[in-house]
Parts: C-alpha cells; sequence; structure tokens
C-alpha cells in the first residue's frame, strides 16, 4: 500500500516513514546477535553480504555513476568479502529479483545501502571491544567511508532527484524491496550455519 507523501515532507523523511516497520524488524533480527563474538559476527557479514553484493551489482549494471558520481568509492563489497576472508567463511548470496531501474527507484534502494552505513559506525564501536582479535581486524565493512561526507552528499541527491508524489512512489519501492531482501537474508542466516572456509 502506498504512503502518500504530505507535500511539505522530503523525500528521505518519506522513506524513513514508509520503511519504518521493516527497519525495526531489521534491527530487532540483528540485535539478537552478539557480534563479539565471531560466529555471530561472522553471521552479521554473511548476511549482510548475501544482499549487498548483488543490491551494488543491480545499480552498477544499471549506471548508477549517472546518478551518484562516486558511486564506486561508495561500493562495500570488497569490503565484506575481504572481512568474510579474513574470519575464514563464505557467504552465498540470495536471490535479488528487482523491479524496473528508474532512477527515483535506485535512489530508494541506495537510500537502504547509505542508511546502513550510519548504523554501521554504532556497530563498529562494539565489534572494536570484542576479546577476539580475528573480528577486532575485519572491520573494513563497518568502517568504510569513515570521514566522508557520504551520508550527507546522498541526500542532497536524493532530494534533488526526488520532486513529486510518482518519484516518491517510486522511492519507495526500491527502499521496500531493498528491506525486503535483507530480511530475507537475515532470516536465511539466523536459521544456518555460516560455512567456513577450509
Amino acid at each position: 500500500m502506498n504512503v502518500p507523501p504530505p507535500t511539505s515532507i522530503s523525500a528521505r523523511h518519506h522513506l524513513k516513514r514508509v520503511t519504518a516497520g521493516q527497519h525495526a524488524a531489521l534491527d530487532g533480527g540483528f540485535g539478537a546477535l552478539d557480534l563479539k563474538s565471531r560466529n555471530d559476527y561472522r553471521q552479521f557479514l554473511a548476511a549482510q553480504a548475501a544482499v549487498i553484493v548483488p543490491l551494488e551489482d543491480w545499480l552498477t549494471r544499471h549506471d548508477a555513476g549517472r546518478i551518484l558520481p562516486d558511486w564506486p568509492r561508495r561500493r562495500r563489497a570488497a569490503a565484506l568479502a575481504e572481512d568474510l576472508a579474513g574470519l575464514g567463511a563464505g557467504a552465498g548470496a540470495i536471490n535479488i529479483v528487482m523491479g524496473a531501474p528508474s532512477v527515483p527507484a535506485m535512489l530508494g534502494v541506495a537510500y537502504v545501502l547509505e542508511g546502513s552505513r550510519l548504523g554501521a559506525r554504532y556497530l563498529s564501536r562494539m565489534v572494536a571491544g570484542s576479546d577476539d582479535a580475528a573480528v577486532r581486524a575485519n572491520m573494513r565493512f563497518l568502517t568504510h567511508g569513515a570521514g566522508l561526507p557520504l551520508w550527507p552528499s546522498f541526500l542532497e541527491i536524493l532530494e534533488a532527484r526526488v520532486t513529486d508524489a510518482a518519484d516518491n512512489d517510486e522511492a519507495a519501492r526500491g527502499a521496500r524491496q531493498a528491506f525486503a531482501h535483507f530480511l530475507a537474508a537475515q532470516r536465511r542466516h539466523a536459521s544456518v550455519q555460516v560455512d567456513e572456509v577450509a
């Protein structure tokens, strides 16, 4: 069901409102993990990789660089792969099916990816307190982009490109689909042991 945005609400706040339930469910599921524990941290990273890698690939295939000029430096797939390898783990991607790649829908997906970077900042402080040296040594994903103005620069582009009700609907569609894939990955990785790489 589409939630029409009031005329005074920004694209960012509309996306926050229409995805609030999914966001809360995702936070609740990951909140059950002890990220200072190697097993739980691997599970968390594997679930992130299962979705972030194919979503980033989808955005890249549809030329995200024409919307986000610094798209290559925003990508975190390589950081995730390094962290998982450092923890002796592998992760399989889930099947990602996305709708039409309109600019607002792509920005809706990017909103979820970039927003997760904000949460990663908080989580990095927790993981840094682990007693496990291997956990502390593999925080590339959580600290990716630290010190760069990636969130405010993304918001400027979002507000400039998502400007009317139709754009807001499309952006919401992309964001909801992205959250749905994260929730599916969370459920999958909560029910299976992450494969260790021999």
